[in-house]
């Protein structure tokens, strides 16, 4: 071989090689995939090409980065826990944000928590509800979802008014939520003084809902109960859409819903528009609404997540009252004679506005916060009085975490603060015959809320962590009475350092054991400070708790189908406060009570049968959930307005508290488009007082849902469904007043009944761009 033949040949491979590198350089692909409800990054998703080869993976920030001497124009990615996803790369993408669906039968894998852990690693009792779940009966109400955790318990016998109460925690709220912190997308929507109504929320925009219970929640400032974290829905990855929804239903129910979805790399887009009308089971009892979301998420860059949310919600809703056990017995539907004279209700104008940011300074050091604006005005007939109120606030939250990415003990450290600050200007008239009479009261309550947390998680080996936690919160009152002016004046609460110690190990896929100690502070509220004549009870103190739990979690069986969640705890509460009403319309608060919460629960989930190994099912998953719950007062003595001691009932059960709750349901859905949803629930006997001398009887109530969704054209997706709720007819009340009082001698009025069997329909249109 001469010179020149040699020269040519080695020519001949730089430019093949060459060639070659600039091929494979021009199918590089990168990204991040994140939960689409969270915006955490999800590890350990397997990348593949468009012939099922796996070419790469997902490192603990989410990332990936895959080379392919193949032009990729499909991807798919997988992780446990989420619905597989395909990706279309036809446009020539070399740089994507992929954000995955949380699958609804494998909730243990699902990421929750600050940190994006599997839930069945996370410490604590945590539930996790998905869209799926929330749209198992008509999407009303909260009421149906929520009742099939364990240990949470949702109370609404009509749309006006609703509570929810974790372990016992919260029960005793008169109307709304306390001792509860909820959030909307990371954005506090307790009010400053730690009441919560989330009626304005629209329950079919809701995506995903995180409920912690217990100590599990101290990094989220004040409260013994727990934690409700709602996530807003996103368009899903890759899909644009409007969607036209209607639902009509017995009792005068009637929905129509539009919404438009954009789910894209730099911008994902929610908006939605709702309006809802209910003439109601009972007399005087209709609710009006209308709702106008949107939930904005931008990419600007590969460090950075801004989230925008913007709500206006309007309700008009009568009140019909409660009634006594004669009157449920002749008339359930009846209304009570003093709400309907004095046209009790509400309406209400509510409008959030928040901003948030996650920002990824490197892969060890990230920030989370928030900014947001609250306001509503209120117009709120009552049987005993007429109210006005205007309500203002503003707040932020954020939180910054480490990883010190040490070889010996990797430890994340999280440390973060949050404020809100309300104003309530409110206004009392004598109610004469639902119009404003002469005016009583005029007060102005300025709340400050603020919280500062602290939180590790240390890995003492690769299957045990443990969690430490510190929270300290602070609450401040400032009242100003316009027209009684020496019963003004301030209430500050000493700040309250709540600490948290968990600890969790892993011992095979099928048993996870978790051991926690906590502690939880809730003030009292606005309508609690205050003593008969109006002035601020300057002795009353917050509600403590400590927390003692264990939990253990798994799946059972080779192919990880049956998992499970159980749960043991104690939790002791002192300084209780106990409501103590002295006139129709005053109701005074003391710090008189201690109670003992000792409690199990039980959740499971079973996939008896998916597309893999059935010739026509989709799915067919039976779950049930149990709750034994021993409450009881250990030192409990109600107080007059003299601080004299009227009542001793040391040892009664919990008022309000059910001993068994039992919840089981069935999901079946077909390869060929057919659904069917089944659920049922116990609620055991419960004490309607304190001295537990007069009881709610047990129930049972049974709903059921059949549908059947299509694709037509690849484009059009419809989907037409009925159900039936209540199938047994049974006749109680799912909303009690508690230790209700008749000021005219007679029976007291305990009773909200609930609707019987009822029956609604509806149709869902879809059209993707």
């Amino acid at each position: 071989m001469n010179i020149s033949t040699l020269l040519r040949t080695i020519v001949s491979w730089c430019i093949v090689a060459w060639v070659f590198q600039a091929e494979a350089q021009e199918h590089k692909l990168a990204g991040h995939i994140y939960d689409s409800q969270t915006n955490q990054p999800v590890a350990g998703v397997s990348i593949s090409d468009q012939a099922g080869r796996t070419i790469g993976q997902t490192d603990t920030d989410g990332r990936f980065s895959v080379l392919s001497i193949h032009p990729l124009s499909v991807i798919q990615v997988t992780a446990m826990g989420y619905r597989p996803k395909l990706v279309d790369l036809s446009d020539g993408r070399t740089n994507v944000n992929i954000q995955l669906d949380a699958d609804p039968v494998r909730l243990d894998e699902v990421r929750v928590g600050l940190h994006g852990r599997a839930n069945r690693e996370t410490p604590g009792s945590v539930a996790l509800l998905t869209a799926d779940d929330i749209q198992r009966g008509s999407g009303v109400s909260l009421q149906q979802a929520l009742n099939t955790v364990p240990g949470v318990r949702m109370d609404q016998s009509t749309l006006a008014d609703s509570r929810i109460s974790i372990r016992g925690n919260g029960v005793r709220s008169p109307w709304g939520i306390r001792a509860v912190k909820v959030y909307l997308n990371d954005i506090p929507i307790t009010e400053a003084d730690g009441t919560t109504r989330i009626e304005a929320i629209d329950v079919n925009t809701i995506g995903r809902a995180e409920i912690i219970k217990g100590p599990a929640s101290s990094i989220y400032g004040a409260g013994t109960a727990g934690v409700l974290n709602f996530q807003l829905q996103r368009a899903p990855y890759g899909e644009r859409n409007v969607a036209l929804s209607a639902l009509t239903g017995r009792f005068g129910l009637n929905r129509v819903t539009s919404a438009y979805r954009s789910g894209g790399d730099r911008v994902n887009s929610y908006v939605a528009y709702g309006w809802q009308e209910y003439d109601g089971y009972r007399t005087h009892s209709s609710d009006m609404r209308r709702f106008v979301t949107g939930n904005f998420q931008l990419f600007p860059n590969d460090k950075q997540i801004i989230t925008v949310l913007l709500n206006r919600t309007s309700q008009f809703s009568q009140i019909p009252g409660a009634l006594t056990q004669d009157e449920l017995d002749d008339n359930p539907t009846q209304a009570n004679a003093s709400n309907v004279e004095k046209a009790a209700g509400r309406n209400q104008h509510w409008t959030r506005v928040g901003i948030g940011q996650q920002y990824r300074f490197n892969s060890r050091f990230t920030n989370s916060t928030s900014v947001f604006s609250y306001f509503y005005d209120l117009d709120h007939p009552l049987a005993f009085a007429y109210i006005r109120n205007y309500y203002q606030s503003y707040g932020g939250r954020t939180r910054f975490s480490y990883d010190l990415d040490l070889p010996l003990l990797p430890t994340v450290f999280t440390l973060g603060a949050e404020f809100n600050q309300g104003l309530t200007k409110g206004s009392q008239y004598r109610n004469e015959q639902g119009k404003e009479g002469p005016i009583t009261a005029n007060i102005d309550y300025q709340n400050t809320a603020y919280a500062l947390f602290f939180q590790s998680e240390t890995r003492l080996s690769r299957k045990t962590l443990f969690t430490l936690g510190l929270g300290v919160n602070s609450l401040q009152y400032r009242v100003s009475d316009y027209l009684a002016p020496h019963q003004s004046g301030a209430k500050r609460f000493t700040p309250v350092a709540m600490p948290r110690a968990a600890l969790s190990h892993t011992i095979h896929d099928a048993l996870t054991l978790h051991a926690s100690i906590g502690t939880g502070f809730t003030p009292p509220t606005t309508a609690e400070i205050k003593l008969a004549d109006g002035s601020i009870n300057a002795r009353l103190r917050a509600e403590r708790a400590v927390n003692y739990e264990v939990n253990a979690k798994g799946v059972l069986t080779h192919s990880r189908r049956l998992s499970y969640d159980l749960s043991l705890f104690w939790m002791n509460m002192s300084d209780e406060l106990i409501a103590q009403s002295v006139q129709q319309g005053i109701t005074i608060y003391n710090n008189a009570g201690k109670t003992t919460h000792r409690g199990i629960e039980a959740a499971f989930s079973w996939l008896l049968l998916d597309d893999r190994n059935s010739r026509w099912l989709q799915r067919l998953r039976p779950y049930a959930a149990v709750t034994y719950s021993d409450f009881t007062f250990a030192d409990y003595k109600t107080l007059d307005a003299s601080n004299t001691v009227t009542a001793v009932y040391d040892g009664n059960r919990l008022t309000g508290i059910a001993p068994w709750v039992v919840s089981a349901g069935i999901d079946c859905h077909t390869k060929a488009g057919f659904y069917a949803h089944c659920d049922y629930l116990y609620s055991d006997r419960l004490a309607l007082n304190d001295a537990n001398t007069a009881y709610h009887p047990s129930y049972h109530v049974l709903n059921a849902k059949v549908g059947y969704s299509h694709v037509f054209s690849k484009r059009i997706k419809t989907s037409i469904y009925g159900g039936v709720d209540n199938l047994l007819n049974q006749q109680y009340s799912a909303f009690v007043a508690l230790n209700a009082v008749s000021y005219s001698g007679g029976q007291p009025p305990y009773y909200n009944p609930s609707p019987s069997r009822n029956g609604y329909g509806g149709i869902n249109f879809s059209y993707l761009f």
